[in-house]
């Protein structure tokens, strides 16, 4: 748990959703809102928020049956998911915010920004890809409903981490494993469906705020021929590739991650 009330840790909630609000030094009405990769909780961006919150406040959110928020009502559509995000927001009374996902949270970042326009001021899109195989998420999914998520361990920590980092950070790692295993079943199984097979190209033309695409060069699901393709579709966005980094681009490289989104915030408060 990475929210803390004087000392204590808060659970707080949106609907169904568990949140994390973290005032930045500096206030300012458009807050940082931070999506996670699917299987993990908002624990991941804690190397991140000591340098995001000296510039700005931070929210994080759970999705459901990850972290802290419930298993109810986990969505199989990306939209639908996106909507629950968009009412955290409403119930924050957050009227404009800034967004920055990993993988999945990068693909929500994107249809927020179709989707609520007018409420998304920027967007970070980290290890992302525009199209997801229905096959393997297909399979992905039915072997999380019949094993669990601790099935899917030894397939995504090679995708997630490279063997280098691995080797040499097995902290990181057995804390990834152990937010991977703790995901609600069905929830994940549920999001599997949700990317089985999805095309997010049709509504990047939406997409009108300045947006960031951030690549790692050994991230096997969202590669750099992925980045161009999100960006060839975006009218105001760029690219910032991470050399030597997999898809869990916010745990292998927190300082640059850290850096590349402040950067984005100061370019469109300019």
């Amino acid at each position: 748990m990475i929210h803390l009330d004087d000392g204590v840790p808060a659970v707080r909630t949106a609907g169904q959703l568990h949140y994390s609000y973290f005032p930045g030094s500096e206030g300012g009405s458009e807050p940082l809102v931070l999506l996670n990769s699917l299987g993990t909780s908002v624990e991941i961006w804690a190397p991140l928020l000591p340098g995001l919150t000296a510039a700005t406040s931070v929210v994080c959110i759970d999705y459901p049956g990850h972290g802290w928020s419930s298993t109810i009502n986990a969505p199989r559509e990306l939209d639908a998911l996106a909507l629950q995000i968009s009412g955290v927001l409403d119930t924050l009374q957050i009227e404009r915010a800034h967004l920055a996902g990993v993988s999945i949270g990068g693909m929500l970042a994107l249809r927020l920004a179709a989707l609520r326009a007018t409420r998304i001021r920027s967007i970070a899109v980290m290890g992302s890809a525009p199209t997801m195989d229905r096959a393997l998420w297909t399979g992905r999914g039915e072997l999380v409903k019949k094993s669990g998520t601790a099935a899917i361990v030894g397939e995504l920590m090679p995708r997630w981490f490279t063997a280098a980092f691995r080797d040499a950070n097995p902290a990181i790692i057995e804390r990834y494993v152990g937010l991977l295993s703790q995901t609600d079943d069905a929830a994940y199984a549920a999001l599997c469906t949700a990317l089985a097979g999805i095309d997010i190209r049709p509504g990047l033309m939406k997409v009108r705020c300045p947006t960031l695409i951030v690549v790692g060069t050994e991230d096997p699901g969202a590669t750099i021929d992925d980045a161009a393709e999100i960006a060839t579709g975006i009218p105001q966005a760029d690219i910032e590739i991470v050399e030597g980094a997999a898809h869990q681009l916010q745990a292998m490289a927190p300082t640059r991650i850290t850096e590349l989104v402040l950067e984005q915030l100061r370019r469109v408060a300019a």
